[in-house]
Formats: structure tokens, C-alpha cells, sequence
């Protein structure tokens, strides 16, 4: 891999970062995907005690069905169960196959239970911190959330499945969305300095275009 590429990739690993202080919440919320490293994290914060349950949500996805042969909540309740979390708390929700679905779908979860729905932890994976933000600001303004992710570095990221072209050409993605859905209305704008949205463009040049909303119709440079 180009030092290069890696460096501008690197730019928007840390854009796409939040790294809010981690705190104790009511519960925690996990956004879940194909990393099963985030379930493993929100175990250990139990086993903290930073959240006295764990909602891990997300239905069938499109990328790991093949990977899981099951819904992702499913998946992640598994690797709670088998890291010491008891099945009297955990509280899935497994229908979800998008953000926004994950937020209305939890918040029903949620209110089926009776459980607290105003200070969460909410995990997903360390680049998709900023766009969980945009969707929680977005469809769920009432929620005082903190964002976390498993303390991965960018260089440690990739695993079995999962190589650092992978990575990129997902960042790049990302990245595009956080603007894009800004724009079409399905989440809070956010803020885009120019070095970052310099970086997104040449790493585009380079040719990491595969996981792009829409490779035909890219985002204008519309937020400051």
C-alpha cells in the first residue's frame, strides 16, 4: 500500500472519528455491522459497569448475510453471550437495515421494555462514530448520546475479510455520505474542513470509488 494513499486515508479515518470521553449511560446501543470486535467492546463496558444492558441492533444486511447467516443483532447477541453477558440483558432489535431504522426500531425496543431512552453509549465501528452523530442529531435530538468505538488504530483496523483497499475504499464511501445525506435530508449536516474534503478528492483520483452512494453524482462541496 502507497504511503501516500495511506496518509490521505488516514486524514479521513480521523475526520470520521468522534472520540467522545467515554462515561457511564443508562444503556448502550450498539449499531451493529460486520465488525465483531464493536460486540466484544460493548461486553467489556458491561463488565465495567459503565450500562447496566446492551440493545445491539441491526436485521439482515446486505453485506453480512454471507457472513452471518443470520440477522447482525443476532450475530453480536452471540459474542455478547459467549464474553459473559447474561441474556436477561440484552435486548435485541433485529429488523433494523439502515441508521435511521436502527434509531426508530430501538426506540420501540426500548419503550417495549420500559428502559431508559435519554443517555446512552452508542458503539459502532471507529469511522462510522461521525455519521452516527449525524443520524442521532438527526432523528433522535432528544438523546444525550456518547459515541464510542473499540480503540483500534487505522493501521490495525483490517482483519480476516477485511484488507486495508477494503478500508479505504469504504472511508472514501463514508466520507461521501456524510455529505450526501446531509443534502438529500437524512441527517444533521456536519461540518467538513478543507483538508479533509482535499483528501476525499484525490483518494478518488486514485481510483477508490468502489463502496460510493453514487459514483455518477458526486457531492458538491455545499458544507463548510
Amino acid at each position: 500500500m502507497d504511503d501516500a494513499i495511506c496518509t490521505l486515508a488516514k486524514i479521513l479515518w480521523e475526520y470520521l472519528r468522534i472520540d467522545m470521553p467515554l462515561r457511564k449511560a443508562e444503556g448502550i446501543l450498539i449499531f451493529c455491522s460486520n465488525d465483531l470486535r464493536v460486540a466484544e467492546y460493548a461486553a467489556a463496558l458491561y463488565h465495567r459497569q459503565f450500562a447496566p444492558w446492551i440493545c445491539p441492533s441491526g436485521g439482515v444486511g446486505r453485506l453480512t448475510y454471507d457472513l452471518y447467516h443470520k440477522p447482525e443483532a443476532e450475530a453480536f447477541a452471540d459474542v455478547l453471550r459467549r464474553e459473559g453477558v447474561p441474556d436477561s440483558v440484552i435486548f435485541i432489535e433485529d429488523k433494523a437495515t439502515n441508521t435511521a431504522e436502527n434509531v426508530s426500531f430501538t426506540k420501540r425496543i426500548l419503550k417495549e421494555n420500559r428502559l431508559a431512552d435519554q443517555d446512552l453509549i452508542v458503539l459502532q465501528k471507529p469511522y462510522m462514530e461521525r455519521r452516527t452523530l449525524a443520524t442521532l442529531t438527526y432523528y433522535w435530538p432528544e438523546l444525550n448520546p456518547c459515541i464510542s468505538s473499540p480503540p483500534i488504530s487505522f493501521e490495525d483496523y483490517p482483519f480476516e475479510g477485511f484488507s486495508m483497499e477494503d478500508l479505504i475504499h469504504v472511508l472514501v464511501g463514508d466520507f461521501q455520505r456524510i455529505i450526501l445525506y446531509a443534502q438529500l435530508g437524512w441527517q444533521s449536516p456536519q461540518p467538513v474542513p478543507e483538508d479533509v474534503y482535499q483528501a476525499f478528492s484525490q483518494l478518488i483520483k486514485a481510483g477508490y470509488t468502489r463502496q460510493l452512494a453514487n459514483p455518477d453524482s458526486l457531492p458538491s462541496r455545499a458544507i463548510p
